[in-house]
């Protein structure tokens, strides 16, 4: 059986190796300036979805009828009832919904400016 000699070059094309040494040296590629703007922005969209999501929880929590509507409309597939039920909670941010035969899911989107810059998804089980 024929083993091939190992190459480092062929495997490992940063790591070069001079022909009469084994003096490995690597060479690392560098990373761009960091810049905190955008990170510091999502992080404060994200905020604000995660307090429309508290806000729509403790709807969930305190209201068994409208819980009971949600529910309902989720297992017909109506998509645009759920949506009006969950703006009526105080959702604002764009969203989207899909229901399973166990649950609902929601996901949250916010931007900042024309970038979308963060998404929440919640998955809210029932049985």
């Amino acid at each position: 059986m024929f083993y091939r000699y190992y190459d480092p070059r062929l495997y490992w094309p940063a790591l070069h190796a001079t022909p009469y040494s084994h003096d490995y040296t690597f060479t690392h590629r560098p990373y761009p300036e960091v810049n905190t703007e955008m990170f510091m922005k999502s992080a404060e969209q994200m905020k604000d979805l995660l307090k429309e999501a508290d806000v729509l929880m403790d709807h969930i929590i305190s209201s068994s009828k409208w819980t009971s509507e949600l529910m309902k409309a989720a297992q017909q597939s109506n998509k645009s009832k759920v949506i009006q039920l969950l703006k009526s909670a105080g959702v604002q941010s764009k969203m989207d919904t899909s229901y399973t035969p166990d649950g609902l899911n929601i996901m949250l989107y916010s931007s900042v400016g024309e970038l979308d810059c963060c998404h929440l998804k919640l998955s809210i089980r029932w049985s």
